[in-house]
């Protein structure tokens, strides 16, 4: 009986993380249409449902939902929705088989929002708080070669071709407009931003910061 018990348990918390995948997903759309000024359709109460959630169906209809909205966004980008979606629009809301396959629809709906994202230059919901620490650590280094240096380079026209030399192909940024600096090591950002730096690897001021 304690089994039997067990396993509910651990199902209705597979299936609350599950739609909390979904409603991570909904923000990304709800940020992409704020970029564009789309006006936006999706249920705002779906956040306060998300611990009442026992369903596969709740996440299958929620799945829908932003389909539904991320056509308009790809007809306004000239970007083509994964046919899998949208023909799963069109399906017959009583097929028994929609909830097996939701996780690769899932994986389905996030491949054509990273494809939005990218094109706009923002990043998903889900890694905001990763990219600003990255966007942290970068500024204290920079803070710090600025104490030993004077000011940085900031002119795009010599920062940008350093980046490039380094196979960063695009600079992204975070929904608050911040630049989310890639994962560039101490002595890659002194190479970028310091003027004139020669000797990059045994510069006191990269020892300085923790």
């Amino acid at each position: 009986m304690r089994s039997n018990t067990n396993n509910n348990s651990g199902r209705s918390e597979t299936l609350a993380q599950l739609y909390e995948m979904f409603l991570y997903k909904k923000k990304d759309i709800i940020a992409i249409q704020k970029k564009l000024g789309i006006n936006s359709n999706i249920n705002q109460t779906a956040v306060s449902e998300s611990k009442k959630v026992k369903k596969l169906a709740d996440s299958y209809e929620l799945l829908l939902e932003l389909v539904g909205d991320l056509i308009p966004i790809q007809g306004k980008l000239g970007i083509d929705i994964n046919p899998v979606l949208e023909a799963e629009l069109r399906r017959d809301k009583a097929s028994s088989d929609k909830p097996i396959r939701l996780f690769d629809l899932l994986l389905y709906l996030e491949d054509d929002i990273i494809t939005i994202q990218d094109e706009l230059g923002i990043i998903e919901y889900s890694n905001q708080e990763r990219a600003k620490e990255a966007d942290k650590n970068a500024r204290a280094y920079l803070r710090k070669f600025e104490e030993f240096h004077g000011p940085l380079e900031d002119d795009p026209g010599v920062i940008l071709p350093k980046y490039v030399e380094m196979g960063v192909k695009k600079i992204r940024f975070t929904r608050e407009g911040l630049p989310l600096f890639p994962n560039l090591t101490p002595q890659q950002l002194h190479k970028v931003f310091v003027k004139n730096s020669a000797s990059t690897n045994q510069c006191p001021c990269l020892e300085q910061v923790s």
